[in-house]
This record gives structure tokens, C-alpha cells and sequence, in this order.
């Protein structure tokens, strides 16, 4: 691991980090460079999140979380969080509660309409 004020970084993202190419495309769909392909100046970390360092199409030097660009891609340690729906949370849960059902041999029968036959 690669020591730093905020922490180690994962081997994996360490290696990506010294070896980092000339070019990047922007993938993060809300961002308004989205497709855009960067030049890569370096690297830093902003409050614990690595930033890649790119030439902007003004050309001055910003910098964007490396989760935005496609060499987040090359890091599955880095994926994107999953977000789940209320919905679907409560579905999860539903399941959930009736696989440990299963395992424990418990059967409950969910009332439908308030009364119990």
C-alpha cells in the first residue's frame, strides 16, 4: 500500500496510479465534458478520494474525481455504489425474511385481509 495523509491506497489503485495514461475519457454522465478525452497531468487526493489532474478544453489544469473517467473503469475495487430504490430495499427484505424462513423451518403465514381463517 502506498502511504498518504489520508490513508493507504488499495495496491490495485496504486498500480493504476503509476502507470497512468496520456489520455482519459470523462464517463460520468452528468458532468457537462461527458465523452470528453483529457490529457492527464498527475494526480492527487481531495479529502480522501483520488482526483486525476487533466488539461480542460480551455486549457487550464483541472481536476475530477477519477470515478467520473474511464480509468475508474480499470479498478473494480473502485465500482460504483448500487443504489436501490425504496421499493426495491423492501423487496430485498421480503426475501431476505423468507429465505431465513426457510432455513430455520419457520413458516408464517402473512395475514391478507386483516382477518385470520
Amino acid at each position: 500500500m502506498t502511504p498518504n495523509l489520508h490513508g493507504p491506497l488499495p495496491p490495485h489503485t496504486a498500480r493504476l496510479l503509476m502507470h497512468l495514461p496520456e489520455r482519459i475519457r470523462i464517463v460520468w454522465p452528468h458532468h457537462r465534458l461527458s465523452g470528453a478525452e483529457l490529457e492527464v497531468h498527475g494526480w492527487l487526493r481531495i479529502d480522501g478520494e483520488v482526483h486525476l489532474r487533466l488539461r480542460l478544453p480551455d486549457g487550464s489544469i483541472g481536476c475530477l474525481p477519477m470515478s467520473w473517467t474511464s480509468l475508474s473503469a480499470e479498478a473494480p475495487a473502485l465500482a460504483k455504489a448500487a443504489f436501490l430504490s425504496l421499493e426495491s430495499l423492501r423487496a430485498l427484505r421480503q426475501l431476505t425474511e423468507l429465505l431465513l424462513d426457510r432455513r430455520h423451518g419457520v413458516h408464517r403465514r402473512r395475514a391478507s385481509g386483516g382477518g385470520q381463517s
